[in-house]
């Protein structure tokens, strides 16, 4: 055998051995990951199989009552649709509406507020209608339809005489900055201080809305034109 094949041998079985002790090392690793997870599994298994059980559990739940509020919304909407589409009397439409919110959930109990509110105003009934709101104020869940019922029964109670409005007014001051209806919540409350006198305090409310850059231009321009009159009534 020449110098050179033996050489080349010499390289093979290198090659080889090395290939070997790799395995051998990478074997020895997998049995010590394989022993660590092992006794992990044995000292923790009941544990991780408890938190396995409570994550497939809150999903079973979640599934199930995702279905079962899509079955409520479709059968609400059923009854909803029909008491409002029969051609019946405005009493006899309230009385079903007043017994539709005794079983209605997750929206349409406040719907059906709003549509019984409706019908009391436009047959003059407005006491009722108060009561109505106020109804909503004290029980909704939702608190987009309470703003939304204490800006209308603060509009509702300022146009109607002798009624009380210190606690409309600090249901209306109550209407956090963060939502929707604040604004318009703030520009009825100043109105109701304008009806009442209270100049300065409605000048504080106008200047704040029509110096916001990020309301509507509706509600900036009556705010200014609350503001002139302010002004004007202020030089009487």
């Amino acid at each position: 055998m020449s110098k050179t094949e033996k050489s080349k041998t010499l390289s093979l079985k290198e090659q080889y051995l090395e290939s070997q002790k790799n395995a051998f090392f990478r074997e020895v690793q997998e049995d010590v990951q394989a022993e660590r997870i092992s006794q992990i599994w044995n000292k923790y298994k009941n544990y991780i199989i408890t938190v396995i059980a409570i994550v497939l559990l809150i999903s079973i739940i979640k599934n199930c009552y995702v279905s079962y509020k899509k079955n409520v919304n479709l059968k609400n909407a059923k009854q909803f649709e029909q008491i409002i589409s029969k051609n019946s009397t405005p009493d006899a439409k309230i009385t079903e509406l007043q017994e539709f919110v005794k079983t209605a959930k997750f929206g349409y109990k406040d719907i059906a507020y709003f549509n019984i509110y409706s019908i009391q105003i436009e047959n003059k009934k407005y006491n009722d209608a108060i009561d109505t709101l106020n109804e909503i104020t004290k029980n909704s869940s939702d608190e987009v339809f309470e703003n939304l019922a204490i800006v209308k029964l603060g509009t509702l109670l300022s146009s109607l005489p002798e009624k009380d409005l210190v606690s409309v007014k600090k249901q209306l001051s109550n209407v956090g900055s963060s939502e929707a209806l604040s604004p318009v919540a703030k520009f009825v409350l100043g109105t109701i201080y304008v009806k009442e006198n209270n100049y300065d305090a409605a000048k504080k409310i106008f200047e704040k809305l029509s110096d916001d850059i990020n309301l509507p231009v509706s509600i900036k321009s009556q705010s200014l034109t609350m503001l002139n009159y302010i002004k004007s009534a202020k030089s009487k």
